[in-house]
């Protein structure tokens, strides 16, 4: 995760990363967040639940995350593309255009964002088979609790965007500016991490003895 998040930082000294180079790219992580959502709802397994009530739980809940968190994504790229994107493709054209704009952005950009992109897939995969999997987790969260949990770290996320890009337009290009930018998002995932650690711990059962019968 720390390698994962140190990758933009050296984007900032050594390519000269952009402020918009970096939204984009937390843009396109709050997806790699999304999809393991998904994952996590798909293979959810309470102890104790009916597995027919488990698979209408997902029938309906599945389809309606990736739908609303889409239109929320889909909605902050857009945001970021109209206000910080330089030379982005043009958002005329009706609904198309809304969303395909952040998209096509990305795309032009493909070059600088793939491989952050790529490390930051690595880096949700292991929390996801160490935390969620290896953990036990998977058999102790209900469908409706995940689909909950990727909402506050993302309206964070997206509130100190949206305030540091509006700090950084107003005060110019600045390496300070960036920097911060990172730090904000390492500290950030830094907690999430340690909630989900202590949220594990409380999560797992503990194992009584059984009695000895005579």
């Amino acid at each position: 995760m720390l390698i994962a998040n140190l990758v933009p930082l050296v984007g900032v000294y050594l390519w000269d990363w952009s402020l918009t180079d970096l939204l984009m790219l937390y843009w396109l992580e709050n997806a790699v967040v999304g999809l393991f959502t998904v994952l996590a709802m798909l293979v959810a397994r309470p102890d104790g639940q009916a597995w027919r009530q488990g698979l209408a739980a997902k029938l309906f809940t599945v389809p309606f995350f990736i739908v609303h968190y889409g239109m929320f994504w889909l909605g902050h790229g857009f945001f970021l593309v109209t206000f910080f994107g330089r030379d982005s493709p043009s958002v005329a054209g009706g609904p198309e255009g809304f969303i395909l704009a952040p998209l096509v952005f990305s795309w032009m950009r493909i070059d600088v964002l793939a491989w952050p992109l790529a490390l930051m897939l690595v880096s949700h995969g292991v929390s996801f088979v160490t935390n969620f999997l290896a953990s036990g987790e998977y058999r102790s969260v209900g469908v409706p609790q995940l689909m909950m949990r990727p909402y506050g770290r993302v309206v964070v996320l997206h509130v100190t965007i949206v305030l540091g890009g509006f700090v950084a337009v107003a005060l110019g290009p600045s390496l300070g500016i960036l920097l911060l930018f990172v730090t904000v998002k390492i500290v950030a995932d830094v907690s999430a991490h340690l909630k989900a650690k202590r949220r594990v711990a409380l999560a797992t059962p503990t194992v009584l003895a059984s009695p000895v019968r005579s």
